[in-house]
């Protein structure tokens, strides 16, 4: 009832020239485009910013004038204030974003997180990451940063790196981790200089111009003797002699401590790119484990999933396997293998995306204990799929397990896991997460 009850206060009043208070009026240019009626209380209710502002430059204002926001995009974050929800889109979203953080308004900006997450392409990850850092977000600058390092040698080749601004760049060498060599690092900071410059022979110079001290943030010590001498024959000449020396003493001397370039000698490649993030780790087992009809295992298993946000899959658990016969059951003695596949099922809703991919495959064996199986690499699962894990395998007729599942379990307030198809028996009861 009170949800409808606000619903039927947002219709009346969104948008609403009735009892309106003040009116958002949009410029360009030093002209009026358009005024917006609005009510105080309502949007100081959601804003703690434009509470302050009606309290104090506002105070004896019944018009604001805005100039540097669209007015379609206001008008949409305006409607978080009335109804609780806003309708994001890729084109709107960042400005959207931007609002929230201007005017504080923390749910909506959790909600536009949560799309942009949601919705990151190798095409849209620089952008998204320009964003994070302009917005000081740390939770989507983490998360662009896991995405970027999980497969950096195609990002840094993306046309997008190449025309991201310095800060973006600085934000990029100073991440820990990133699975590619510091020397692929160095040539894509190169390439780089060369777009911004649109200078395509480099020059010590030209290098210094465009990076400054972020030439200094190369991580030469982490190299090998071989992998900096690959370096020479087309970047000698951006080195004195000085950082030569520093840089062969650097990397032939582990006891040598660089005063000219960062000190740090670890591999990013080297570096747990998930460590310090949140593992989630709930199995989904119905409140009553046994049940008196057994499950008899199949030749397919399926655990099909969904999530509200996402997410990254690190593993699952198997439940232990018995011999059910003649009402009875026995520890199963023998092991039974198996061959997982892990794959996005085709979104029906977009024609984009019509196809099943596999997401990543492996091994486990089955058998009379719980066995819990860890990804070689972590997969990212997303809200707008539905996703399954695969087990196939050839069991003895009377492989069975006794346990009862839920077909959905929410993990926090605001994450949730959902099961589909063959919710309440199966073999694989829990699903483990990284959660940025």
């Amino acid at each position: 009832m009170s949800s409808h009850v606000l619903l039927e206060i947002g219709k009346k009043f969104y948008l609403g020239e009735e009892f309106a208070d003040v009116y958002i009026v949009f410029m360009v240019n030093d002209e009026e485009v358009e005024r917006v009626p609005a009510h105080k209380n309502i949007l100081a209710a959601n804003s703690d910013v434009i509470h302050t502002m009606f309290n104090e430059s506002w105070k004896e204002k019944n018009e604001v004038k805005i100039v540097d926001a669209d007015v379609a995009d206001f008008k949409e974050f305006l409607r978080f204030f009335y109804f609780g929800m806003v309708n994001l889109t890729i084109e709107n979203v960042d400005a959207i974003m931007n609002l929230s953080n201007k005017y504080n308004v923390t749910e909506c900006k959790n909600l536009c997180r949560k799309f942009l997450k949601a919705t990151m392409t190798s095409e849209n990850m620089i952008l998204r990451y320009e964003l994070a850092i302009f917005l000081e977000d740390e939770s989507l600058k983490k998360f662009c940063e896991v995405m970027i390092s999980i497969d950096p040698q195609d990002f840094l080749k993306r046309p997008g790196f190449l025309q991201c601004n310095k800060n973006t760049l600085a934000a990029l060498m100073e991440m820990k981790g990133l699975k590619c060599s510091e020397v692929e690092l160095f040539e894509a900071c190169m390439s780089w200089v060369k777009n911004k410059s649109e200078e395509e022979n480099l020059t010590r110079d030209i290098v210094q111009s465009e990076l400054g001290d972020l030439f200094y943030k190369i991580r030469f010590g982490s190299m090998t003797i071989k992998e900096f001498s690959t370096l020479i024959p087309s970047y000698g000449s951006l080195f004195s002699n000085g950082e030569l020396q520093d840089i062969i003493q650097f990397v032939g001397d582990k006891e040598f401590q660089s005063k000219l370039f960062i000190e740090t000698r670890e591999k990013r490649c080297d570096v747990n790119l998930f460590e310090g993030y949140k593992k989630i780790k709930r199995n989904r087992l119905a409140p009553q484990e046994q049940s008196a009809k057994p499950y008899i295992m199949k030749n397919l298993e399926t655990t099909t999933f969904s999530v509200n946000e996402t997410v990254f899959l690190i593993g699952f658990k198997s439940a232990p396997l018995w011999i059910y016969n003649n009402n009875i059951y026995r520890r199963l003695t023998e092991v039974v293998p198996s061959e997982i596949t892990i794959v996005r099922i085709p979104n029906t809703s977009d024609p984009s995306f019509n196809e099943e991919v596999v997401l990543g495959t492996g091994k486990i064996n089955l058998e009379s204990k719980h066995v819990k199986f860890n990804l070689s690499e972590p997969i990212m699962i997303s809200p707008n799929f539905i996703h399954e894990i695969r087990l196939m395998q050839t069991p003895n007729e009377h492989s069975s397990t006794y346990i009862l599942l839920k077909s959905q379990f929410q993990i926090d307030s605001d994450f949730s896991v959902q099961y589909h198809r063959d919710t309440e028996r199966g073999i694989i009861y829990r699903l483990d997460f990284y959660r940025i």
